[in-house]
């Protein structure tokens, strides 16, 4: 998998920065004398995933806020044949209230896992879950930043003409793709679910954690389609690479698979452009 984004940041910089963190953790972590975790941290390994997220974050952001605001003649006659036939027939929706209820149930979200914090095991690999938390919610946020900055893609309200013109001139208008709510709901769904069973493999209760976390990410998802924020395959992309994020991160941190040389981050500084590019094999 490969991810290009712009930015003149010293991958070096970060990631010193990064294993100073991660060693202050570590110190922690050993001091509180925990019983047998199902995950752990490896000083490379999180350093150059933090690092690099934090690089490539930087570029993201750079690329998604440089886009330019509608102009009136952009928007006058948007032709919805122009729009996929799965995406189609969304094109025009438009909802406030679902919009900002969307915005409200992401907040829980995101903020679901710190349900583990009531047991005292989870509570003693605070800096190890909080790192992968802060992994997750990272990787969750760029990846959709990369997509809006690059795709430009028309939000399907921009077709109604009803809604106020001032809201469709903005350049949020043309961040339809792909998904961020998506992309956090199911990252987090996914983090949370992966993580209960991990801790508590013998739990009657997985199923349910699953179907309610799920049941939570796919309510977000269809609240940004029926509110006119996103078409559907926005937010498909956006809980497939969440989802994506939320299994990977516990997967390359379970105990025995840290810093597995299946997995590396190598930074490529292009040239003679003032992009970098990101490489990650696993």
């Amino acid at each position: 998998m490969m991810v290009t984004a712009v930015s003149s940041v010293s991958f070096t910089y970060w990631i010193s920065r990064m294993k100073i963190f991660l060693a202050v953790i570590f110190v922690f972590t050993s001091l509180q004398g925990q019983t047998a975790s199902p995950y752990s941290l490896s000083m490379k390994t999180d350093s150059w995933i933090i690092g690099s997220s934090v690089a490539a974050g930087i570029g993201a952001y750079s690329i998604e806020t440089n886009l330019k605001p509608l102009s009136p003649a952009e928007i006058a006659s948007p032709q919805k044949s122009n729009i996929n036939a799965v995406d189609r027939f969304s094109a025009g929706y438009y909802n406030a209230p679902q919009s900002t209820l969307s915005d409200v149930l992401v907040g829980i979200s995101i903020a679901s896992p710190a349900i583990f914090l009531a047991d005292k095991r989870i509570r003693d690999d605070f800096f190890t879950l909080g790192t992968m938390y802060t992994e997750t919610a990272m990787l969750a946020a760029i990846f959709p930043s990369l997509g809006k900055g690059t795709a430009k893609r028309l939000r399907p309200y921009v077709y109604n003409t009803s809604v106020p013109l001032d809201l469709r001139l903005e350049s949020d208008a043309q961040r339809s793709f792909f998904s961020r709510h998506s992309s956090f709901a199911f990252s987090m769904a996914v983090l949370t679910s992966v993580v209960y069973g991990d801790y508590f493999p013998d739990s009657k209760y997985k199923t349910y954690v699953w179907i309610g976390s799920l049941g939570l990410a796919s309510s977000i998802a269809v609240l940004r389609v029926t509110s006119g924020s996103h078409f559907i395959s926005d937010v498909v992309v956006g809980a497939v690479v969440g989802s994506a994020v939320g299994y990977f991160i516990p997967y390359i941190h379970r105990t025995g698979s840290v810093g597995s040389s299946s997995m590396s981050i190598s930074p490529l500084v292009t040239s003679p452009s003032k992009g970098f590019t990101v490489s990650i094999h696993f």
